[in-house]
């Protein structure tokens, strides 16, 4: 008998996280009758995002792109997969482009680099050693540390690569903010939990 192989989940993006982030007016414009209704049916790609017209169409373009990633859970075989912390330029970053703080589990980094190269969105990613755990079991473990994302920045020399002493860490980590920024120095804002979601976030908080 085939043994069903233990799957962790990658936190896709909700319907609800989609509607917190378009106008709801519920215009109706859509072609559906609330902005809830149309997130469900972008999600589902049942309709394409440029359909809203009180979208910027950069939003919707990017948008567009995260429908259309890979969404699989990870097989927790690959689990622990380590990659060096070593900073990493996504489409050729500048002074300007946000700092993006994550773990060092191999499967994380490569969905990482994955959404933002798909979206076009230039940034730089930074794993920083947490054993190889996700970021969810990391800060569950205690493995997300304000100390090894100081080593990371330190060892990478990335006070010299960007304008501003800002990061952003997972949503995931929210519990950590205040010891990374006590430690670092650095402002740290917090994105949104999926991943996913990352670049349009970035492209809000320009």
């Amino acid at each position: 008998m085939a043994v069903e192989q233990e799957m962790a989940d990658v936190h896709p993006p909700e319907a609800e996280d989609i509607s917190e982030l378009l106008p709801e007016t519920d215009c109706k414009k859509c072609g559906y009758t609330s902005c809830s209704e149309f997130a469900e049916a972008v999600l589902e790609e049942e309709t394409n995002p440029h359909k809203c017209p009180d979208l910027d169409g950069e939003f919707a373009d990017i948008l567009a792109a995260i429908v259309e990633l890979n969404k699989d859970p990870i097989p927790y075989n690959l689990m622990m997969e380590q990659v060096p912390c070593e900073l990493i330029e996504i489409n050729s970053p500048d002074k300007d482009s946000p700092l993006l703080i994550t773990c060092n589990f191999q499967e994380t980094v490569r969905i990482m680099k994955e959404i933002l190269e798909s979206t076009s969105t230039e940034a730089f990613l930074l794993p920083t050693h947490t054993h190889g755990y996700s970021v969810d079991n990391a800060v569950h473990e205690k493995m997300f540390k304000a100390m090894e994302i100081w080593k990371a920045i330190k060892d990478n020399s990335v006070e010299a690569r960007v304008e501003r002493t800002t990061m952003i860490i997972p949503g995931l980590a929210e519990s950590e903010r205040n010891s990374i920024r006590q430690l670092t120095r650095w402002e740290v804002l917090v994105g949104p939990i999926s991943g996913f979601l990352l670049p349009l976030f970035i492209l809000n908080n320009k």
